[in-house]
C-alpha cells in the first residue's frame, strides 16, 4: 500500500516553503508521494487570484520532481471545499495510506474543521515543527484534546522551516521588491507574464 502526503492550501503563490517542507517530510515519513492540493473557494480564506491560476503555479513549481503530484479535486469544483470531502475523492483515484501536512499553526484551527472524526479516520496528521519552537506544551495539550475528543492522530517532526509567507511574498511583489529565492523562478515568470500581484 502507497503511503501518500497531502499538502493542501491556497498556494497564492506557491514558494520554497511549501517544496521545502512537503520534500522534507516525504522523506521523513517515506512517502511514496505528496499531492498537493490547490484550494478552490476556501471556507476559510477569500482569494483574489483564480483557482485555475494558482494551480498553474503549483503545477510550475513541482514539475520536475518526480515525487510530487498535483490534483485539482478542489480547484475545478467551484464550491466551498472541505478536507473530510477532498480526502475520499482522492482515496477513490488513488488508494493508499494517507498523511496530512498541516502547519503548527493549523493544530489549533482542527477543531474547528467540518466533520473532524471523520477525517480522522481517514488520514494521519503530520505537522513539522522547530526545535526551538518557545510553545511546544501548548501545541501537546492541543494533540490530546484533540485525541481524547475527535479521536486525531497528530505527529510533530521537528524540521527547518522556511520562513516566509505568501501574504509577504504578496506584499513584496506588489511594492515591487524582489522574490528572488523565496519562489522558483519559473514562477516568477509566470507572475511576471501574467501581471499578478501588482494590485490588491
Amino acid at each position: 500500500m502507497e503511503k501518500i502526503g497531502i499538502l493542501g492550501g491556497t498556494f497564492n503563490p506557491i514558494h520554497y516553503g511549501h517544496l521545502m517542507i512537503s520534500e522534507y517530510l516525504r522523506d521523513e515519513l517515506n512517502l511514496d508521494k505528496v499531492i498537493y492540493v490547490p484550494t478552490g473557494y476556501s471556507p476559510h480564506k477569500i482569494n483574489s487570484i483564480s483557482a485555475d491560476i494558482r494551480y498553474k503555479m503549483v503545477e510550475i513549481a513541482i514539475k520536475n520532481n518526480e515525487n510530487f503530484q498535483i490534483s485539482d479535486v478542489e480547484a475545478k469544483s467551484g464550491k466551498i471545499s472541505y478536507s473530510v470531502n477532498t480526502v475520499k475523492k482522492l482515496k477513490e483515484n488513488h488508494p493508499g495510506e494517507y498523511f496530512f501536512l498541516i502547519g503548527s499553526d493549523t493544530i489549533f484551527q482542527l477543531k474547528t474543521w467540518r466533520k473532524l472524526e471523520e477525517l480522522s479516520k481517514e488520514v494521519h496528521f503530520v505537522a513539522a515543527l522547530r526545535p526551538e519552537y518557545l510553545e511546544r506544551d501548548k501545541i501537546d495539550e492541543e494533540i490530546k484534546f484533540l485525541k481524547k475528543n475527535f479521536n486525531t492522530q497528530i505527529t510533530i517532526i521537528n524540521g527547518p522551516l522556511y520562513q516566509v509567507s505568501s501574504t509577504e511574498l504578496r506584499d513584496r511583489m506588489k511594492t515591487k521588491k524582489s522574490v528572488r529565492y523565496l519562489i522558483p523562478d519559473e514562477v516568477i515568470r509566470f507572475i511576471r507574464e501574467n501581471n499578478l500581484y501588482r494590485d490588491e
